[in-house]
Order: structure tokens, then C-alpha cells, then sequence
């Protein structure tokens, strides 16, 4: 869930900067990323693109990675397109994001299928909190991508890693929203009935496991405040402890591959 008081600095920030094209229809331009609304093609994608615009989460991510890194990409800006039919995806040859309405509206089914208002998130809080972990997860191919990062794992575990650390680390009730992301994969794994051999050898993880990964970096990051995780993941003591170490070797690997063109550390 953002916080109002980001908002409000966000609004303040595009006020003062000058982003006016904030809401027109087509196009945001930011240092970092410049982010376009393509017209949508029916009624139901123009409620979402109105919401996706009226909650600006695309320019609350691009506002922090401007404020987070010290240059933009080395190549050509870093693009974020609403729309399309092809995606979540990062096209490296168009220095591309791509996260279509229909995406968007899934997540919205998925939530409401689910009942998971009741769990006091409101239904456009918890799609956009999935809306920002998305948009981070591709930012991470790109950072890979334009810095020739090193990964030692499957890449798109790699990018859910730095999604969700960025998120716990540099936003308002970053914990919050990555859960609210993770309680998303949980929803997806319980849509699969039997496993097929491409489920396995596919380039992601399973959702089941992105959600347990997920949970375990929130739970690593602060298992005071988020003790009740263990219980919820039924982790055992050891599985728990190992999260908290887990969390400081993933915080401490990501900031020395960033270190060159992070501003700070916390």
C-alpha cells in the first residue's frame, strides 16, 4: 500500500518539476524512465488506465530510481509502456517495458475471485502494490542488461531478488506491498492443478516458491515487526533464522554489484 505521504510528494515533485504530461494521455517523461499510456482498445482497459494514471505508481517507481542511481542507463532511456497485448515483459533491443492492460486486469480478477478485500488491503491497493513489484522485476532485467550485472542464478530469480529488496528497502511500507506481491503468487500457484516437465525447466520458479522466497525475504528484513510470517509460511525455527541471513546476503551482494551507480546505501 503507498503511503499518502508519498503521494502527496510525488504530486508536490511533478508539480515543481514540471510534469504536466503526468496526465495527459500519452506520455511521461523522467530522467530515468519515460512512461507512456497507449490508448486503450475498450472500456475495460480505459478504467484501468485512468486508475494506473490516477495512482501514478509507474512515476513513484521512475521518481525513486532517479533519486536511487546515479545515472540514467548507459543506453538509450529506459521505457515503460502501458498497453499492448505481449507482456509483463523487458525487450533489451528497445530498452522496453511492457505491462498490458489485460495483465493489470487479471491481477484485478485474481484478488476479487479470491475475497482478498477481506483481508482489509482495498482491491486497487493490492493490484497496484502487484502493479509496482512487477515494474521493479523488469526494471532488474534492465539494470542486468545495460550494466552487464553478474548472475549466478536463473535470471528471473535474480530479478524478483532486487524487485523485492528495492521495494523493502527504498519504499513506504515496502514490506507491505512485497507481501501484498508475494500473497499474488500464492493466488497464481493455486490455479495450477497438475504440473507439467516445461513448469519445471521454464526460466521462472514456480509461483508457490516465488511466494515462499518472497515471504522469507520479508520475514529476513524484519522478523520483529513480521513474526507472524513464520507462522504463516509454517517455516521451522532454522528455516526462519536462515531467512534473516538470507536477507543480509542478498542486501549485501546487491549493493556491491550497485555500488558503481547506486547513490547510497542504508
Amino acid at each position: 500500500m503507498i503511503n499518502i505521504f508519498i503521494k502527496i510528494s510525488l504530486v508536490l515533485f511533478i508539480i515543481l518539476a514540471g510534469w504536466m504530461p503526468v496526465f495527459a494521455d500519452s506520455k511521461t517523461d523522467n530522467s530515468f524512465m519515460n512512461i507512456t499510456y497507449e490508448k486503450p482498445s475498450n472500456t475495460h482497459n480505459e478504467v484501468i488506465r485512468k486508475e494506473l494514471k490516477t495512482e501514478a505508481v509507474g512515476e513513484l517507481v521512475a521518481y525513486t530510481l532517479q533519486e536511487l542511481f546515479i545515472p540514467a542507463l548507459p543506453s538509450k532511456p529506459l521505457n515503460l509502456a502501458y498497453g499492448g497485448e505481449d507482456g509483463p515483459l523487458y525487450d533489451n533491443l528497445e530498452n522496453t517495458i511492457y505491462i498490458p492492460y489485460g495483465f493489470i486486469q487479471e491481477i484485478k480478477e485474481r484478488f476479487i475471485n479470491a475475497n482478498y478485500p477481506d483481508s482489509g488491503i482495498s482491491l486497487k491497493d493490492a493490484v497496484m502494490d502487484v502493479v509496482i513489484h512487477t515494474i521493479l522485476h523488469e526494471v532488474a532485467h534492465a539494470l542486468i542488461n545495460s550494466y552487464d550485472l553478474p548472475v549466478v542464478t536463473k535470471e528471473e530469480d535474480a530479478a524478483d531478488s532486487l524487485a523485492t529488496l528495492l521495494i523493502i528497502e527504498y519504499l513506504e511500507d515496502g514490506e507491505e506491498i512485497a507481501l501484498t506481491a508475494a500473497d499474488f503468487f500464492d493466488l497464481e500457484s493455486d490455479n495450477v492443478e497438475d504440473l507439467e516437465e516445461e513448469d519445471f525447466w521454464d526460466e521462472h520458479s514456480l509461483d508457490v516458491q516465488r511466494y515462499y522466497s518472497t515471504v522469507c525475504y520479508i520475514y529476513g528484513s524484519n522478523p520483529e515487526d513480521y513474526s507472524h510470517l513464520k507462522q504463516d509460511a509454517h517455516f521451522s525455527d532454522e528455516r526462519a533464522e536462515l531467512c534473516i541471513d538470507e536477507y543480509d546476503q542478498l542486501y549485501f551482494s546487491w549493493m556491491a554489484l550497485l555500488k558503481p551507480i547506486i547513490r547510497s546505501s542504508k
